[in-house]
């Protein structure tokens, strides 16, 4: 792109206010790359339908169909509203003095156009002003946007007016595509041509006023005309309702299939547990039952002393610890008023007196074991 362009450009998106600046330059970048010789970008006044004025950045030109195996360029204009890419970008069909809108299934009689990939625009990469443009010429190639005046006026009967079949094709546009040239002033201003002047575009139209028409015609033309708006409103509000409840289901499905997944984790886990704990149980079994099959040893046998001193050792300790025990749980039967202070005094005269002794023989033992 020309360095010159791509200044003027910075500086227009900065001015404007464009919330993403750099998706915006890279998308513009793109199509005058790619569209280099039918558009050139222009700042301007666009006219919402609610009659709010705004200053817009938009690229006017042509944009080149084949229809009947003949190349044809439709006058065209991309507004670029200020959020975009989040909100799709206005296109219209601007014809010239000797053309006149073809209403159809893409394109109202004011040349604003309609298409699913405008109504369900995405913000991501997947959307973006190149594929738009294809888009649009595909359609026009089957079903071109405007038509000439003097085929009409030719094919005009004095006694009838004429009829949509009586329209004729766009075979009286020029093939050869106009060469747009684009010089921005030597100044930091925001430039525009005065073609650019007279893309204003508002909620009615200015093509084919009264001034063309019968009465008869002109009136048909103005309820046509206000039958289209109301038909327009009322398809955009259920379109939006149709795209917010599609996006509800969408994530809704994220969310379950999420859960789903979710939940299959975990029946996985539980069923590996299950299965963990299941082989443990039979190992467990399977270790009882062999132990059920050993013949009982005799404990006193087992833990004894290597000596007859040590097996006597090994009681008096014993006999200790329990004589101990017992004055424990005597003194707390005490506390609890559950024995008398004289029964208490009498039972802790004869264990102390016992325990005394046994605790002397230990001590002998203990000695007679370390002579030897």
């Amino acid at each position: 792109m020309d360095p010159e362009i791509a200044e003027w450009l910075q500086h227009v998106l900065q001015t404007i206010g464009y919330q993403h600046k750099e998706r915006m330059y890279a998308d513009v970048e793109a199509v005058l790359r790619r569209f280099q010789n039918f558009l050139v970008p222009h700042a301007d006044t666009y006219t919402h339908d609610n009659g709010r004025s705004q200053l817009l950045l938009s690229l006017v030109g042509t944009i080149p169909i084949v229809y009947q195996s003949a190349t044809y360029n439709i006058p065209v204009a991309f507004w670029l509203p200020t959020s975009y890419p989040s909100v799709a970008p206005i296109v219209f069909v601007t014809p010239t003095a000797l053309m006149l809108v073809r209403a159809g299934k893409h394109v109202d009689i004011s040349g604003r156009c309609y298409h699913p990939y405008l109504a369900y625009w995405s913000n991501k990469s997947d959307s973006n002003l190149v594929e738009l443009i294809g888009i649009m010429q595909k359609v026009f190639s089957l079903d071109p946007p405007v038509y000439s005046k003097s085929n009409v006026s030719t094919q005009q009967q004095p006694q009838s007016s004429p009829t949509l079949g009586a329209y004729p094709s766009p075979t009286s546009l020029k093939p050869a595509p106009p060469i747009l040239s684009y010089s921005p002033r030597a100044n930091s201003s925001i430039t525009t041509s005065p073609s650019a002047q007279n893309n204003r575009y508002s909620g009615s139209s200015s093509f084919g006023s009264s001034q063309q028409l019968t009465p008869q015609q002109a009136q048909l033309y103005t309820k046509l005309q206000a039958a289209l708006m109301e038909f327009h409103s009322t398809s955009s509000r259920e379109m939006q309702n149709i795209v917010t409840v599609n996006k509800q289901l969408n994530d809704a499905e994220t969310r379950t299939k999420t859960e789903l997944q979710s939940l299959r984790d975990l029946n996985n886990k539980i069923q590996y547990n299950i299965s963990t704990l299941t082989r443990s149980i039979e190992q467990l079994d399977t270790k009882i039952e062999q132990i059920r099959t050993w013949p009982e040893e005799p404990v006193d046998e087992i833990i004894c002393g290597s000596s007859v001193v040590h097996n006597q050792l090994f009681e008096l300790v014993a006999e200790e610890i329990a004589i101990e025990d017992t004055i424990y749980y005597l003194s707390k039967a005490l506390s609890q008023d559950k024995v008398d202070l004289k029964a208490y005094m009498k039972h802790l005269r004869n264990l102390s007196r016992e325990q005394f002794m046994k605790k002397a023989l230990i001590k002998k033992v203990k000695a007679q074991l370390g002579q030897v």
